[in-house]
């Protein structure tokens, strides 16, 4: 019979020289971890400095079917954290960082990063080429689209692209085909509600979205105000020719693009944009939109939105978004983020130069002639 294996406990020396080796590991790796963690590495390779600091960036992305460069470097994609990208141990200075993929636009953004900070962005990418789902006002018995009296599918899509079946023919003749239901709720939209091929600098249409001042100090005098559109705690202004987003919210609670580290003239310009520089300088000065300070760092109040210097006919929110605008431009539709560091990254999602769109519930749709849409926004990978 086999005897069971007898488990003697350590002798008091041995309990002694375990505890104490123990210790000794604890004492020599946690100033390595702290080390570590305060964003302090060994960099046996710079002759200069072997001891450097870092930082990091956190990146969020509206898919993660996309690649991820950092100074063209690919960055392996997250396994964490589901719609962002966290890169760190990054030296602290420069850094460019690339989100693309073939079928979408891409989005570059160069970054300051700076010791023991994690420095934010959002990046967002847009069908490279103008994605609609065709809303014809008759359908096959299976459902796909039909475009009566049309010869070629290219006069309905123009500049657009769709994934979905589509047929057109010369015939008028509606028998066979179904009507579809949702063409006649489209076209209700439109009307009243829809936009129209006037600069929004010049026109005054819609008397619920304007303002009327007819008081001053030196008599009566009738004053247009552009019209305000507001999300959260960001207000979309027209100014002076101009369109801004303007911080209305509690100090505190204020976005991070609209915030820079503070530093000296030169070095803003370098480290965000001239612009960027020359807008703290001018909030610097005023006794009426002054900086906003948060900690160590310095916030303006309100961000120049860039319209590519073209004319605007409608602006809005982005659908479910208040970091990104939405811009009818005399040449088409477009995206823009309200993030200014460095740049804005402005992206085409409609190309045309006479179309109406209505927003409804958080769907964007355009009428470009007889014709309507609805624009796809985000493509889906097989």
């Amino acid at each position: 019979m086999l005897e069971k294996p007898q488990i003697e406990s350590l002798s008091t020396a041995h309990r002694k020289r375990l505890f104490l080796l123990l210790a000794a590991v604890f004492l020599i790796s946690f100033p390595v971890m702290v080390f570590y963690t305060a964003g302090y590495r060994l960099d046996l390779g710079n002759e200069e400095q072997t001891i450097v600091t870092t930082g990091g960036i956190y990146i969020t992305t509206d898919t993660l079917d996309v690649e991820v460069y950092l100074d063209d470097e690919q960055v392996e994609r997250p396994r964490l954290f589901r719609s962002a990208y966290y890169i760190q141990n990054i030296a602290a200075g420069q850094h460019r960082v690339v989100v693309q993929r073939p079928d979408l636009a891409t989005w570059v953004k160069e970054l300051p990063v700076d010791s023991h900070m994690v420095i934010e962005a959002a990046a967002f990418t847009m069908p490279a080429i103008s994605h609609v789902r065709p809303i014809p006002q008759y359908v096959t018995a299976t459902g796909t689209a039909v475009y009566l009296g049309v010869a070629d599918k290219k006069e309905v899509l123009r500049e657009a692209t769709t994934t979905l079946p589509m047929q057109t023919t010369t015939s008028k003749k509606t028998t066979g085909y179904v009507l579809n239901e949702e063409y006649d709720f489209v076209k209700s939209l439109f009307g009243s509600t829809s936009t129209t091929s006037r600069s929004v600098f010049k026109t005054i249409s819609d008397e619920e979205r304007f303002r009327f001042s007819t008081t001053t100090a030196t008599g009566t005098q009738e004053i247009i105000m552009e019209p305000k559109v507001a999300r959260g705690n960001i207000e979309l202004e027209v100014r002076q020719q101009e369109l801004y987003a303007v911080w209305k919210g509690a100090t505190q609670s204020i976005p991070y693009y609209f915030c820079i580290s503070h530093t000296d003239a030169t070095s803003t310009a370098l480290r965000y944009g001239q612009h960027v520089a020359d807008a703290i300088e001018q909030f610097s000065q005023s006794t009426t939109t002054p900086l906003i300070a948060v900690g160590s760092r310095l916030c303006r109040p309100e961000i120049k939105l860039d319209r590519l210097r073209k004319d605007v006919y409608f602006y809005d929110f982005f659908p479910n978004s208040s970091d990104l605008v939405l811009l009818q431009l005399s040449d088409g539709l477009y995206v823009t983020e309200i993030d200014d560091r460095a740049w804005q990254n402005v992206q085409q999602i409609y190309e045309g130069t006479d179309f109406q769109l209505v927003i409804e519930n958080n769907v964007i749709y355009v009428q470009d002639g007889p014709y309507y849409f609805e624009v796809i926004t985000r493509l889906e990978t097989n």
